[in-house]
């Protein structure tokens, strides 16, 4: 196999590779072992047509893409270890000629790792927004706990109103007909909560339970299903019960059902004020620490693949595909439904992964350049297990032998308290403002001609 380095620039380097006929047409084979059982030839039994007569009868490129998977990874770690490489992104292998006569001809492109230069990093200006509880965040803290522990109550005899909770029956019908999903049994709705066309919950305020409801009413133009919209129609509805919410007062009493450490209500006010505090000041730090850190990347150099960037948007969309397939839903809706296509979104994707991308080797860099300073000892790891394990509310034992079992897992344990003190050393070493930085539009870099004409494989 023969193997030369064609280009290198912008940390990516494209190789071009030749796999000898010889070396290929024993991949060829392979994958006709491999197959053998799919092939039917008058003459023959069914998996035991010889290669020749397959190629002749089907054409040598039936086995391409099988031939291909065997060799292309052997191909490629020999590339690797022949130019003593080590990749930081998924190959890109553009396939140049193929065949049994020629053998196997590709390039391939990687990312090689990224070259930083770190600039100064004690002392620099970054933005920490200012943490201040006022009483209108306290009152809308102590109004949602209310409403967490209120309780429905029958609204006696007096009249619907909004928001009541009702149970009904209905049956709509149209031209006399019943229309399908225009009819339940025992149905529970919230009347002001819009879950029904215009007109419906309205024409139950003021009506009493018990009472049988005629609602002459019509589906909005735009209504989804399309035999419907813009219908007229006649729902018949049947109240059967009818609910109020009941708010607990704000009284001592209330205080000591919904909270462990206040007995009267100016005590539970301080400790939502200290709740509050802490979450603002967690959430200030979050951005504090993003700020630091853009300020180092602007302060330093640093030069990475485009594929590395490309590699972390293709994860990002892997895994909005799985959160979207987990409730039920398509990707590529939400793209139709957002006025995207996936090019725009892997275009204002890009902007984001490889600014992560530069925090996160920047951050790397400053936290090798800091080594001694950031080491953990011991009596900090066992700490910091420790406060990890009563994070997670589980015995310390029981927390090592789940997410500690291996030498890596204690490694990457480590690696983590290590970035947790890096970052409370740059808070410490670097002046927090409260001034908003700015916006600064960002756009994509040009893209080189490498990265557009790989022709992936």
């Amino acid at each position: 196999m023969a193997s030369q380095k064609v280009q290198e620039e912008n940390r990516t380097i494209k190789l071009a590779v030749e796999v000898p006929a010889d070396e290929f047409r024993e991949s060829l084979r392979a994958a006709h072992r491999k197959l053998a059982k799919h092939f039917q030839v008058p003459g023959f039994r069914k998996g035991k047509v010889p290669y020749p007569i397959v190629v002749n009868h089907y054409g040598e490129s039936v086995f391409y893409d099988d031939a291909l998977e065997l060799a292309l990874p052997k191909a490629y770690e020999e590339v690797l270890n022949e130019h003593d490489i080590t990749p930081y992104s998924d190959p890109r292998f553009n396939i140049r000629e193929i065949g049994g006569n020629v053998g196997l001809k590709f390039d391939v492109s990687i990312a090689l790792k990224p070259l930083v230069e770190l600039g100064q990093y004690e002392g620099l200006e970054a933005y920490r927004p200012s943490v201040e509880v006022d009483e209108e965040d306290i009152e809308e803290e102590i109004e949602a706990a209310r409403m967490r522990v209120a309780r429905l109550v029958p609204i006696g005899d007096r009249a619907i109103q909004n928001g009541d909770h009702v149970t009904i029956d209905y049956k709509g019908v149209k031209d006399d007909v019943p229309f399908e999903g225009g009819t339940a049994e025992g149905y529970k709705l919230e009347i002001g909560s819009n879950s029904f066309i215009p007109g419906f919950e309205d024409g139950l305020v003021g009506r009493t339970v018990g009472e049988d409801v005629e609602l002459s009413l019509t589906f909005p133009e735009e209504y989804h299903a399309e035999d419907l919209a813009g219908e007229d129609v006649v729902f018949y509805v049947t109240i059967h019960e009818a609910l109020e919410k009941k708010v607990p007062e704000l009284d001592d009493d209330f205080v000591c059902d919904v909270s462990e450490t206040s007995d009267t209500v100016e005590e539970y006010r301080e400790e939502i004020r200290e709740q509050l505090g802490k979450k603002m000041a967690d959430q200030a730090d979050r951005v504090y620490d993003d700020s630091i850190i853009e300020a180092i990347v602007k302060n330093s150099k640093i030069e990475l693949s485009e594929l590395m960037v490309d590699d972390e948007v293709e994860s990002r969309i892997e895994q909005q595909q799985r959160q979207f397939s987990m409730y039920g839903l398509n990707f590529t809706d939400f793209l139709q439904y957002s006025g995207q296509t996936i090019e725009d979104y892997k275009s204002s994707q890009a902007i984001t992964a490889r600014r992560m991308l530069e925090g996160s080797w920047i951050l790397n860099a400053v936290r090798e350049s800091e080594q001694e300073r950031i080491e953990v000892t011991d009596d900090e790891f066992e700490e910091g297990v420790k406060e990890a394990a009563d994070s997670a509310g589980v015995a310390l034992e029981l927390y090592e032998s789940q997410y500690l079992k291996t030498d890596l897992d204690r490694d990457r344990f480590r690696h983590d308290l290590e970035m947790k003190k890096l970052l409370s050393w740059l808070r410490d070493v670097s002046v927090p403002t409260d001034v908003e930085p700015e916006f600064e539009e960002e756009t994509e870099p040009e893209e080189s001609e490498e990265s557009e004409g790989n022709g992936d494989a």
